[in-house]
């Protein structure tokens, strides 16, 4: 009998568990915060509608006032200014001509760590 009750408990405590897996995008790369795969597909998905962010591939003409241009990423992450700290700050704050998008803590450690990969493959 304790044997079927504690099966019972373990299942209900893994029962949250398994259902927050199907969450994830499928094919995602999904380990953990700072997750580079997840990281860019995030990018590609989120930033890349108006910015270039993956080497390569041309970004979507934004649809935008016509004096403004969306930066292209992966030229910016050149910049020795462009820090984690200042890539958190930037994806923290509003911009006039963007799109007011919430990232929560994780996905902004993901894409950090996505756009990071762009500045030290252009080394």
């Amino acid at each position: 009998m304790r044997a079927a009750i504690l099966i019972v408990s373990a299942a209900t405590l893994l029962l949250p568990t398994a259902t927050t897996a199907q969450a994830v995008p499928q094919g995602a790369m999904s380990d953990g915060p700072g997750s580079v795969g997840y990281g860019r597909r995030l990018a590609e998905e989120i930033c890349g509608e108006c910015h270039r962010v993956t080497a390569g591939k041309p970004a979507k003409p934004p649809p935008m006032e016509e004096d403004a241009t969306a930066p292209d990423l992966t030229e910016r992450m050149t910049d020795p200014a462009m820090t984690e700290l200042a890539l958190r700050s930037y994806l923290r704050t509003s911009h006039p001509l963007m799109p007011n998008i919430r990232l929560t803590t994780d996905e902004t450690d993901d894409i950090v760590a996505y756009l990071m990969t762009l500045k030290r493959g252009a080394r």
